[in-house]
């Protein structure tokens, strides 16, 4: 009885409890993996966006710089050309534009060939020791090479125009790699005869840069027109290698694999202010911040992991709570079910037992009970006709067992008288027939004789015969 008790108390629970749990966790699926996706889709946005506000801010912090330092050199432009005949004046107007400005590391006055009567070649070079250091270096002839090889003379010259020039690639600086801001010098004629170039030391730029990086893993670059690094957290890239990762010219973003890890990369155009007077030429460089996935979605994954684990502690403590719950939900159920096996058992009187409750379990409860009595009374009926019936079929087998007794009794009885009226019955067939074919010779005494004889023997038949009929009375009476 306890196990089956067991039994149907418990699987059905189980079963119910199981289905809820399963409805309950596909609904939480549902709107977990909803919240999770919109949860990601804003990381990424929430991401680009301070990564625009911090690439904003850079690029107006080095904005500002290079207006700072394009306006010395064109303050210091201006009266240069008042003195392009005196050329003991250009070491002091080199110095002072370095002086002037702590964010200029070095700047070079360089003319043309043979400009000065009796110098080939003419360039004071005035630089700090280090891009941070009030300590300055004069020079004036070029350490590694002429000048007039070098790109940033190079270039202007050929150019004419004020321009920003990315750090020179493919040669061992004796200083620190600056970008130069050139000015072409011009005489009283118009003609182009020497640059004026103002540095600014990629390790400042690097510095400044760098700082927007806004995660512990994350870094900033700056690209030049032609995609190679201006500035990068490794060194070793800063000597002219192109950036792998396809970054276009406009705003936007870009992931890549890198070291085996996804990242993303948000970028945007380097656009300098529209400064009255200030020469806008195209830099067409890329300010870009890089992370990898872990710093954007590394909150976001220790979310999903304790959100997961709360679910999870969640649907157990709901699962028990249900459990509880649905068991005292179906305990009637379960009774039901036992006294409903009982009955199919033929345990038709098994009471069952009343309810208060007044739901769907107790009013199908009360109807079981109010079944069980009628099936109870109603089978009770069944039995006590059943018990008639049996008893009146005891009765009638009695009787037709008697009867076939005295069947046989009377057939034995019937077999006895015949037999015994056998002898008398062919005595008197014997004397009748002597009688009729003797009677003409047959004497009166022998006549008399077989008229006793016949007497004598149809008595003893009567008398067979009567005692058959009380014996037939005697049974009918019976």
């Amino acid at each position: 009885m306890q196990k089956i008790v067991k039994k149907f108390f418990s699987a059905p629970s189980i079963k119910l409890n199981t289905l809820v749990v399963i409805e309950v966790v596909m609904l939480l699926l549902v709107s977990l993996g909803g919240l999770f996706y919109f949860t990601r889709k804003t990381l990424v946005e929430e991401a680009k966006k301070d990564a625009e506000q911090r690439l904003e801010g850079t690029v107006q912090h080095v904005d500002n710089i290079l207006l700072s330092i394009e306006q010395m050199a064109g303050n210091f432009y201006y009266e240069l050309l008042e003195h392009l005949d005196q050329p003991e004046r250009m070491a002091t107007y080199a110095r002072r534009l370095v002086e002037c400005n702590p964010n200029i590391t070095g700047c070079a006055i360089a003319f043309e060939p043979n400009y000065f009567p009796g110098r080939e070649q003419f360039i004071t070079y005035v630089h700090r020791k280090k891009y941070n250091s009030p300590e300055l270096i004069a020079a004036d002839k070029s350490v590694n090479r002429p000048y007039t090889k070098q790109n940033w003379y190079v270039e202007t010259m050929r150019t004419g125009r004020p321009a920003w020039l990315n750090p020179e690639h493919n040669r061992d600086y004796t200083v620190e790699p600056v970008i130069s801001f050139c000015l072409p010098i011009r005489d009283s004629h118009g003609e182009h005869v020497g640059v004026l170039a103002v540095g600014l030391s990629v390790t400042l730029l690097s510095q400044i840069v760098l700082d927007v990086a806004p995660t512990p893993h994350s870094y900033s670059v700056l690209l030049a027109a032609d995609r190679s690094y201006i500035v990068h957290p490794v060194r070793e890239k800063l000597r002219g290698e192109k950036s792998k990762v396809e970054i276009g010219r406009g705003s936007g973003e870009v992931s890549f694999e890198q070291d085996g890890e996804t990242w993303y990369a948000f970028y945007k155009p380097f656009v300098r202010n529209n400064v009255p007077g200030r020469s806008m030429e195209a830099l067409n460089w890329t300010i870009a911040t890089v992370y990898p996935k872990s710093d954007i979605f590394g909150e976001y994954n220790h979310l999903v992991f304790h959100v997961l684990g709360f679910t999870f502690v969640g649907l157990f403590i709901f699962y028990v709570l249900c459990r509880m719950v649905i068991r005292r939900q179906v305990k009637p159920l379960a009774y039901l079910t036992v006294s409903a096996e009982r009955i199919a058992e033929g345990h038709y009187e098994e009471p069952i037992p009343d309810t208060n409750r007044n739901d769907e379990v107790g009013i199908f409860q009360r109807h079981f009970q109010q079944m069980q009595r009628a099936l109870a009374a109603d089978v009770s009926k069944k039995q006590q006709l059943q018990d008639a019936l049996n008893e009146r079929r005891e009765q009638l087998q009695k009787t037709h067992q008697q009867i076939q007794e005295d069947d046989q009794v009377k057939a034995i009885f019937l077999h006895n008288v015949t037999n015994r009226m056998i002898a008398p019955s062919e005595s008197i067939l014997g004397s009748v027939t002597k009688l009729c074919d003797n009677y003409q010779t047959i004497t009166l005494q022998e006549a008399d004789q077989e008229i006793g004889n016949i007497k004598q023997q149809g008595e003893v038949v009567l008398a067979l015969l009567s005692h058959k009929f009380e014996a037939g009375k005697e049974a009918s009476h019976e």
